[in-house]
């Protein structure tokens, strides 16, 4: 038995689009380290594309394809290029969480926190008002 030209057919589309969104994740992963946010926003377009592209295509999965040697084989490759797509994703996510966290502790730094709890001359912990790094009343 071997797998139908159709099968195979969608089956290498479905690869060719799992390894567009690798390489656009890639390529994420080295705008974020680089802080490229004009090469970000193509990416993100390229993504947006691509996901557009695979709902036309409606993948799913074929049946009988797992009965053959050459449709194990495909599916494998979609196996790993799915855990290679969400390993690079998840490290995005870091990225990017980081990256806001960076941007919330400065925000908060120049802004000063609405109250801080510190420990006072008398050892025990005070309330103290707005302390930020820059002078706002003039």
């Amino acid at each position: 038995m071997t797998v139908s030209a159709e099968a195979q057919s969608r089956m290498a589309e479905e690869l060719d689009l799992l390894q567009q969104l690798v390489d656009l994740a890639v390529a994420k992963k080295a705008a974020l380290f680089e802080n490229d946010l004009e090469a970000l926003r193509q990416i993100i377009d390229g993504e947006e594309k691509a996901l557009a592209k695979a709902e036309a295509l409606h993948l799913h999965h074929e049946e009988g394809l797992d009965k053959t040697p050459e449709g194990r084989q495909l599916l494998q490759k979609r196996a790993a290029l799915i855990a290679k797509l969400k390993e690079v994703n998840l490290l995005n996510q870091q990225l990017l969480e980081d990256a806001l966290a960076l941007v919330d502790y400065s925000l908060r730094l120049i802004h000063g926190a609405e109250e801080s709890d510190l420990y006072g001359s008398s050892g025990r912990v005070e309330t103290v008002g707005n302390r930020s790094i820059l002078n706002w009343r003039g």
